[in-house]
């Protein structure tokens, strides 16, 4: 009976983490709407830039900036926020009830000229689409384990 216990506590051990590992992964499978797929750009839009210069003391620079994205179908992003060009961002699911996807952009540059920050981490969080040719999207400022909004902006479909 205890060499009975060994073994199933054995196969326990050894097939419960790999199930659990497909059950995780199958939970971050993405199925990107293809209504998301394409080209968008918007006109200006007014972005903050909050720098710390000391512990919970903030400054905001207020400017603003056109931006421009292109989702692709491998659910990669690449695009331009004002003057700060980002490629290889990756689209990942939220689960928020307002906002469908998040794309983390990674490490971009300066936005617009007067942007005092030289480099910043930040992610676009796109909101559900009620129309197919408008897309409203949600800069976030995500440095220091934080989700500082930076602006709303305004996508439109470019028509080829």
């Amino acid at each position: 009976m205890n060499k009975q216990y060994a073994n199933n506590r054995l196969m326990l051990c050894i097939f419960f983490p790999i199930l659990f590992s497909f059950f995780l992964s199958s939970c971050n499978t993405l199925t990107l709407q293809t209504s998301y797929i394409g080209d968008w750009q918007s006109s200006k839009n007014s972005i903050t830039v909050r720098t710390s210069p000391s512990f919970m003391k903030f400054n905001f620079t207020i400017d603003s900036a056109a931006s421009f994205l292109k989702i692709n179908s491998d659910k990669t992003v690449s695009g331009n926020l004002g003057t700060a060009i980002f490629v290889n961002g990756k689209i990942k699911n939220n689960y928020e009830s307002d906002v469908a996807y998040i794309v983390e952009c990674g490490t971009i540059g300066k936005i617009y000229t007067k942007d005092p920050l030289e480099k910043k981490e930040v992610e676009l969080w796109l909101l559900t689409m009620n129309d197919n040719d408008s897309l409203k999207a949600e800069l976030r400022f995500t440095g220091n384990l934080s989700a500082f909004p930076m602006a709303d902006i305004f996508f439109t479909r470019v028509i080829k």
